[in-house]
């Protein structure tokens, strides 16, 4: 049996389990919840491995010689799968990392997932059943006050031929009418489901396609075209959701004064479009380049982000890591977790805190368009240094809570580029924040009464 138009089970049934009384205006183009944003800056994370599998992220799974869910399913079959993928999406993420997350000062997740949850063929290997996740991840997310923006990761056929598609080498997406036909039903189900009143707008917004890979047979103009389409159809379920693009590799600037919509009556249609840019290291020709010359090309897109009255949408960084020439594959976590060295911490601070400060705006915020961004990803299974976020806070690489300003090391120069001359050397011993918090008995000596903010408590 198959689905095309919707689930087998509502997911607004499905939604109704854990409602919430009560409800919160639907937030437009900033992609920002003023309840849970004030500053309207977005500092997340992607749940990445979950609801889409990846075989480098969670290997555990992939015992076989499967190399993306599309084969790990058919070589395990639809029962086989369907079991080994319940029992990982019931455990993979849990209430307490979405707690996690807001203690570390995060705000938002980007929630990667594939059409076969929507609508699956049962000529396809991938099984259906992660959508009541979803339902579950908003409902914790709205309890814990983060927002959340929902990314079609994958494709039918393939946008990109990647694993984070769930099939590699094959790239039909745009090949036939059927792909974006069904692509536009789960785009539909899900503005349907997720803009309920219900869900007290914690959905900001509906990533349309996740890095698509243009080619002879996907140009340009397809996916703008494929944009109008999805965009349309979004609007024709609610005029007020976010809507969020993928630049395609090609920058946010070279999208300015896009509008998918040229003749809608809108007049804030540009304020309701995103676009999500993803800024990586790991992968050529950016791979192995020198430190100096990876902060010099940060500053550089931190530049673009901060510029004004050049028509560039709002725009997010949808994905970032701290890897710098190692493409991500299952064996990384044995080959990098090795080194823990003050040296290789140092620089992840670094590195982090500078991409940190390009990738949000500058003080002064006004015109700008970044809004923000969504580090890649929350945990691996083996949580390895350069991608997993809760790696680098046990570690102390990661500030303790980037919402705070006073957590963070290096200097903002007034180009918005960190001062990478700061003299920080991380702690001797990974973990070790580097901060000595005053305990309750200097505050009672009285001697902070004396130094004020530059008290030295010994104890």
């Amino acid at each position: 049996m198959w689905t095309r138009y919707g689930l087998l089970v509502l997911p607004s049934v499905l939604g109704l389990v854990s409602a919430r009384l009560g409800s919160t205006s639907l937030a437009g183009g900033n992609l920002s919840r003023r309840d849970i944003n004030p500053d309207g800056v977005i500092r997340g994370v992607n749940l990445g491995g979950w609801l889409l599998t990846e075989e480098w992220i969670t290997p555990s799974l992939y015992t076989n010689d499967a190399a993306d869910e599309w084969h790990l399913c058919a070589e395990l079959g639809k029962k086989k799968c369907l079991s080994v993928l319940e029992s990982h999406w019931r455990s993979f993420f849990t209430r307490d990392d979405f707690e996690e997350i807001k203690s570390a000062g995060l705000n938002s997740v980007r929630i990667p997932i594939g059409y076969w949850a929507v609508d699956v063929l049962e000529a396809e290997p991938y099984v259906s059943g992660q959508y009541p996740y979803l339902i579950q991840a908003v409902n914790w997310a709205t309890e814990l006050g983060l927002s959340v923006l929902l990314d079609l990761h994958g494709a039918p056929g393939s946008q990109n031929g990647q694993d984070n598609s769930g099939l590699i080498g094959v790239t039909s997406f745009y090949s036939n009418t059927s792909n974006i036909d069904r692509t536009l039903n789960v785009l539909k189900n899900l503005t349907e489901e997720f803009t309920q009143d219900i869900y007290g707008g914690t959905v900001i917004g509906i990533e349309l396609l996740n890095e698509p890979r243009l080619s002879d047979t996907f140009t340009m103009a397809d996916l703008k075209s494929f944009y109008s389409q999805a965009s349309e159809t979004i609007r024709g379920v609610n005029g007020n959701i976010n809507i969020t693009m993928h630049d395609a590799f090609w920058g946010p600037q070279y999208w300015a004064n896009y509008n998918p919509l040229p003749n809608s009556t809108q007049s804030t249609a540009l304020l309701d479009y995103t676009i999500d840019t993803h800024q990586y290291y790991a992968f050529e020709p950016l791979n192995n380049l020198p430190h100096d010359v990876i902060l010099e090309k940060v500053c550089n897109v931190s530049k673009i982000l901060k510029s004004t009255n050049q028509g560039i949408l709002p725009t997010i960084v949808g994905e970032w890591s701290l890897e710098t020439g190692h493409s991500p594959n299952s064996s990384s976590s044995g080959l990098q977790n090795k080194d823990d060295s003050q040296a290789k911490r140092t620089w992840f601070r670094l590195f982090f805190e500078s991409q940190l400060a390009a990738y949000q705006p500058s003080a002064s915020g006004q015109g700008q368009p970044s809004i923000g961004w969504y580090y890649w990803t929350w945990k691996t299974d083996y949580d390895i240094d350069t991608w997993s976020y809760r790696r680098g806070l046990a570690q102390g690489y990661i500030p303790s809570d980037v919402s705070n300003s006073s957590t963070l090391v290096f200097p903002i120069l007034d180009n918005g580029c960190v001062d990478s001359t700061f003299n920080y050397t991380a702690p001797r011993n990974p973990g070790s924040s580097g901060v000595r918090l005053l305990p309750a008995s200097c505050w009672e000596t009285g001697i902070f009464a004396l130094f004020f903010s530059f008290v030295v408590c010994i104890s």
